[in-house]
């Protein structure tokens, strides 16, 4: 298994170059009760994954902040 080598800032995810052809974009929040929970998303080039991971992202920050108001 192949890393990225490119640090990036805090709250956006993780991409790891799984093999020749597939990435593996990660993100592991706390929810809204305090427990740690990963979410990944696989894409073939690492522009698809990059795409992908920011969806995800702002997918599951709407989704945490909706189950902490209410």
């Amino acid at each position: 298994m192949l890393l990225v080598c490119k640090i990036r800032k805090s709250g956006t995810g993780c991409v790891t170059m799984i093999n020749d052809h597939l990435y593996e974009g990660k993100y592991t929040p706390t929810n809204a009760y305090g427990k740690r929970e990963s979410h990944n998303i696989y894409a073939k080039t690492i522009e698809e994954c990059e795409e992908r991971l920011a969806t995800m992202i702002a997918q599951v920050k709407a989704e945490i902040k909706a189950e902490k108001s209410g």
